[in-house]
């Protein structure tokens, strides 16, 4: 009898589980057809089996698969378009006048080095040279350091030349300031300047400025404290003028254009002595180097200059290219937007962050990588030194190793090292910044027959000095601006995801909803309709489904 309650239990047990397998398949089986006939997603309904054969089902699951893959791999397009290239520049809507942006920075380097009246190059070249070919004490001689200074701005052939001037003897410590006591004076070179309508000597806005070409001179730049990181810059001497408006003490802000056209630009008028022209130095081009940059730009001329003739009259027509970044671009990182805010690159020696003060310290660290020393123009720290004439090779050599592609032919560790510093410049453009295309006329000069003309400076003075004028203007009112923009964002992105997938599937926000609907709420409600059913009689063991699911039992006499 208990071994006949134990089977009995047995069979109850297994009838309970067969119940509860085929109402939870008929719960899949219920929510996969009715899910079929009520999705909005193209091609399901065609699943159902009780509506299509095999092969009707086999055809559509094939094309459903093959739609599918279709729209993966364009929505997967889609995303590296917008995760790789996610800015666009654009034109701005609205031109911009001249009026709101800075008239442009503009610095003026002569190609004579140096006053004949303080140190004439030639004659003192030859004269050290017949005294080292003789022996006779050559670097004793009170010429070698000034030399020295102004054999830094010679050009490769005079390095080739007089290449033994390396060797001699005499001191370089205070090159900087034996290249400025040796330099054109300031109000000898520039007459007269004009801006706008204001006719005055330029001593305001118009600096000295130490460049790799030498002394030059710098109209509307910023002050050196507004630029250069003063605290992490050497204290030997300034690589600016210290210009301050007399009566306020203050540093004078650059300028603002006033218009369009000649009479709202600059004329310089630079004269030049004729006795200070040399060729031995810089060659046969003589003249001046000029460049245009913006304001708060330190100049590097020997990157990017114009060439102005002696006795020539020079007319550059100004056409800025500007270039501004959107608030949603700036939302970006700088990998994706690829140029850099101020607060986003830290440079150590320049306050303010543009794409040429990157340049000019990342080469100042790969002079000094590779030197030991940098160049007399290059911002440094008060534990660096400047390099002597003998680094010239060096300090010249240094700006090719910027370049991606270079056989440099160092030891393993050092171009290590100095491929370490170059790849960590990463000198972007800035994210606002200002760029000049240039228009330039010139014509020639005949100052003889000018000052014979108006019965001044009769006689021989009249060859004594070359005059060269430089007019620069804008050359329209309005411009243009380029703007950096955001191409694709969440907003277009989900816009052009759902148009792929309603375009190849038909589906929408909602049709993702009733899947996740007929996975998560669906089956538990069918199943709880389905055991309400079940439980309707009070004993299970008398329904169909659980006496046609135990087994006969059968009973043995004794």
């Amino acid at each position: 009898m208990r071994d006949i309650c134990w089977y009995e239990c047995v069979s109850l047990f297994v009838a309970m589980s067969r119940l509860c397998e085929r109402v939870q398949q008929s719960v899949k089986e219920e929510v996969f057809r009715e899910y079929c006939a009520n999705s909005s997603i193209h091609g399901v309904r065609y699943f159902d089996r009780n509506e299509r054969t095999v092969c009707e089902r086999f055809w559509w699951l094939v094309v459903f698969l093959l739609s599918m893959l279709g729209c993966g791999v364009m929505i997967h397009k889609t995303y590296v378009k917008w995760n790789q290239v996610p800015i666009i520049v654009t034109f701005s809507e609205k031109t911009t006048p001249v009026w709101d942006i800075h008239f442009p920075a503009i610095t003026i380097c002569p190609e004579t080095k140096v006053s004949a009246e303080k140190l004439n190059i030639t004659a003192e070249m030859n004269a050290l040279a017949a005294a080292v070919e003789l022996g006779n004490g050559s670097s004793e001689r009170e010429s070698v350091p000034q030399l020295k200074a102004v054999a830094q701005l010679c050009n490769m052939l005079f390095q080739l030349e007089y290449h033994w001037l390396h060797e001699l003897n005499g001191s370089e410590d205070d090159l900087v300031g034996t290249l400025k006591d040796m330099s054109l004076r300031r109000d000898e070179t520039v007459l007269m300047c004009q801006y706008g309508n204001t006719y005055d000597a330029c001593e305001d806005r118009l600096t000295e400025t130490v460049t790799e070409e030498g002394i030059c001179y710098t109209f509307n730049m910023m002050s050196e404290r507004e630029i250069f990181r003063k605290s992490s810059l050497h204290s030997d001497y300034n690589y600016m003028e210290g210009w301050f408006n007399s009566r306020e003490h203050q540093p004078l802000a650059p300028v603002y254009a006033r218009g369009a056209g000649l009479h709202d630009g600059l004329t310089l008028y630079l004269r030049h002595m004729q006795e200070d022209t040399d060729y031995l130095c810089t060659g046969f081009s003589q003249g001046y180097k000029l460049m245009i940059h913006g304001t708060d730009e330190y100049p590097q001329v020997s990157m990017r200059n114009m060439r102005i003739p002696f006795s020539h009259e020079i007319s550059i027509a100004l056409k800025p290219q500007m270039m501004v970044t959107s608030q949603s671009a700036a939302d970006f990182s700088w990998e994706k937007r690829q140029c850099f805010f101020n607060h986003e690159r830290y440079l150590r020696f320049f306050e303010l962050y543009n794409q040429d003060n990157c340049e000019l310290e990342c080469l100042s660290n790969v002079t000094k990588a590779l030197c030991g020393c940098v160049r007399f123009s290059m911002p440094r720290s008060n534990d660096t030194t400047v390099c002597p004439l003998s680094m010239w090779q060096c300090m010249y050599r240094a700006k090719w190793f910027l370049r991606p592609s270079n056989n440099s032919r160092l030891p393993p560790n050092e171009e290590f090292e100095i491929t370490k510093i170059v790849n960590s410049c990463n000198c972007l453009p800035a994210c606002s910044s200002v760029y000049y295309d240039v228009e330039t006329t010139q014509t020639s000069l005949d100052m003889e027959k000018f000052l014979l003309a108006t019965n001044e400076l009769m006689g021989d003075d009249s060859d004594k000095f070359f005059i060269t004028t430089i007019a620069i203007y804008f050359k329209e009112s309005y411009f243009i601006t380029s703007k950096r923009s955001e191409m694709y964002g969440w907003v277009d992105f989900l816009a052009n995801c759902g148009g792929l997938l309603g375009l190849f599937m038909g589906v929408s926000i909602l049709s993702l909803l009733e899947i996740c609907y007929f996975i998560t709420i669906r089956p538990f409600s069918l199943k709880k309709a389905l055991w309400e059913r079940r439980n309707k009689c009070s004993d299970p063991l008398t329904t169909n489904d659980v006496q046609n699911s135990i087994p006969p039992v059968v009973t043995i006499s004794k």
